[in-house]
């Protein structure tokens, strides 16, 4: 999930990849949560370049990222039904491949990298989740 403005044309979509995926590890590690090693998720066409788990819960990570040179505006969370049913897919196959795991979310981490050494950053908790009941 990448957008791009004609002024990163320096930028490769590679690396601004990589560089937001850095940021938002970081990110995520300043806030607490347990960033797991290693390049993510991936299965059956669905991925999370990012786990981490945050208390109890297992957090898989989809993000979004952007290059606008110089941009103000913050960056945009535009998530629908089709990446909702996206994110509930990858849970349900993250857990069948963790028999471990007793509560999953999916996160939405949104950066735009406005210049060097400077981003903007949105980051939706728990678009989609479920936890194992424990009556």
């Amino acid at each position: 999930m990448t957008e791009k403005t004609e002024s990163a044309a320096a930028v490769t979509e590679e690396s601004l990849v990589a560089t937001c995926e850095g940021v938002v590890r970081d990110y995520l590690a300043h806030r607490g949560y347990e960033v797991h090693a290693g390049d993510g998720w991936s299965c059956d066409c669905e991925d999370a370049p990012i786990v981490a788990t945050d208390g109890d819960e297992t957090v898989l990570i989809a993000v979004i990222s952007g290059y606008e040179e110089g941009s103000a505006r913050m960056p945009e969370l535009n998530v629908g039904a089709a990446e909702f049913a996206i994110m509930r897919r990858a849970c349900l196959l993250y857990l069948a491949d963790h028999g471990d795991v007793d509560a999953i979310r999916h996160d939405v981490v949104s950066i735009v990298v406005t210049g060097e050494r400077q981003a903007k950053l949105r980051h939706l908790i728990g678009a989609w989740q479920w936890a194992e009941r424990k009556d």
